[in-house]
């Protein structure tokens, strides 16, 4: 019997929380709300959102893997400015709203912090032989 009632309180816990993948992706909207929220949970939610793509980016820029959208931060950025930095983006990209996250946040940041000037190829002139 015991058995019987855990499976079930798993099983009910499995069917509260099921959702469709797609409504696992947390949109512009949805991170400017919770970023704009007085709600301390909101707040947390949104700053660690941020601080998730951040890590990610640092991550992908130590293995040398090239990110579409790369950005350089300083050492002292707080994570509360770069929040504000992707809230000011979020408010003037409203087309980017519905989407998922994750590039607003990437553009943002990239806007703010680019990482320098791209290396340009040298161009062979007829000269260099």
């Amino acid at each position: 019997m015991k058995d019987f009632r855990i499976l079930a309180a798993v099983f009910l816990c499995l069917w509260l929380y099921s959702r469709p993948a797609a409504a696992a992706y947390m949109t512009g909207n949805d991170l400017l709300e919770k970023c704009q929220s007085d709600k301390s949970a909101d707040a947390f939610s949104c700053m660690s959102y941020i601080a998730g793509v951040i890590d990610y980016q640092v991550m992908t820029q130590s293995l040398g893997t090239e990110p579409g959208v790369d950005f350089c931060l300083p050492e002292d950025l707080s994570l509360d400015k770069a929040a504000v930095i992707v809230m000011l983006y979020l408010r003037k990209s409203p087309q980017l709203g519905s989407f998922i996250a994750v590039p607003a946040v990437t553009m943002a940041l990239h806007e703010a912090y680019p990482c320098g000037p791209v290396k340009a190829h040298k161009k062979k002139h007829k000269h260099d032989g």
